[in-house]
């Protein structure tokens, strides 16, 4: 299943860019959110290869997430993969500049299962999907106002 959203950024391409790659900042809001992240590769540079074991509790469940980057270019592209509990999740984040001033940031999350199990969770989904995907552009769009309040001081 497969979502997509875009959000206007008031920032230049590369301000919106470096927001978006600022994995530490990203670390500790997962922390503050009550998860726990750690990064498990010697990677010293930002860029393909990076990795993180996220765990949450979601639905009253403990979960563990798998997350790598496998595309970083600077400043247009960011690529994520994601395992967790039966998932694959790929995260792609595409920034296009509208002007000087102002960016684009396409984002599409595209989530398939593994296990039956998964597949019948996925499927139980698709019956909602409009409701998600409405959820999905909502999140995006303060997630944008959020990146916008970082950028500019």
């Amino acid at each position: 299943m497969k979502f997509t959203g875009k959000t206007d950024l008031e920032a230049n391409l590369n301000a919106t860019f470096a927001a978006f790659s600022d994995f530490e900042t990203f670390e500790r809001q997962v922390l503050r959110s009550g998860a726990k992240i750690a990064r498990t590769d010697d990677v010293t540079v930002p860029g393909p290869g990076m990795m993180w074991d996220v765990a949450l509790e979601f639905r009253g469940k403990a979960r563990k997430i798998k997350v790598e980057l496998v595309d970083f270019d600077d400043p247009n592209r960011l690529c994520f993969e994601a395992t967790a509990n039966g998932f694959d999740a790929l995260i792609e984040v595409e920034l296009t500049p509208l002007s000087g001033r102002q960016t684009r940031a396409n984002v599409g999350f595209d989530i398939t299962a593994k296990t039956l199990a998964a597949k019948l969770a996925l499927q139980t989904a698709r019956l909602t999907k409009g409701t998600l995907n409405k959820r999905f552009n909502r999140r995006l769009h303060r997630f944008g106002r959020e990146m916008e309040s970082r950028i500019k001081p």
